[in-house]
């Protein structure tokens, strides 16, 4: 995918101990940023392996470094991933998601999974940030994906989740009816 000049940065190198992979290895040497806030390995897109690296930041230690796992689903609760036709009459679908807060790792909850996990007093808020936004579900095509892909953009920058959009494929009309 195509990213102009003037939304990379680069010329960044990081030190020992700024920046970890996805296999929490430690990375020092040349990176850059996107305007969405994502940081690579690589002196600029396409060259060398650009790889996806996080900066190390406090975390809450747990035991032998494991997160805890967001809270599962039990066997009599059902999952309300999908629109009822209430929320179709509505026009509008509250979608729940949790961010590893060190990580670009995303994943959808239901709604009881999200208020479970947005207690500061749960062990797992400090290591997955409980978000949500609301979705457009009905009218015209073009208006339900530029509703959507604001959301997705607006809850980037102010809950500071990076990377929604690449996790959602930049479906903007999921759902749509």
């Amino acid at each position: 995918m195509y990213t102009p000049k003037n939304k990379i940065k680069t010329g960044l190198v990081a030190g020992p101990n700024e920046f970890i992979d996805s296999n929490n290895n430690s990375y020092t040497g040349p990176y850059y940023k996107l305007a969405s806030g994502v940081i690579q390995s690589g002196e600029y897109p396409g060259k060398g392996e650009n790889k996806y690296i996080f900066p190390v930041g406090p975390l809450t230690p747990q035991p032998d470094d494991i997160p805890p796992p967001i809270p599962s689903l039990t066997t009599t609760s059902i999952p309300p991933l999908f629109p009822t036709v209430k929320d179709y009459e509505q026009g509008i679908f509250i979608r729940y998601f949790s961010k590893k807060r060190n990580e670009y790792l995303f994943d959808e909850l239901t709604k009881d999974q999200y208020t479970t996990l947005n207690n500061t007093a749960n062990p797992n808020y400090n290591v997955y940030k409980p978000f949500n936004i609301k979705w457009m579900l009905t009218g015209s095509v073009q208006t339900v994906s530029d509703y959507n892909r604001y959301t997705i953009k607006n809850a980037e920058e102010q809950e500071k989740v990076y990377g929604l959009d690449e996790y959602l494929k930049m479906n903007y009309t999921q759902y749509y009816k």
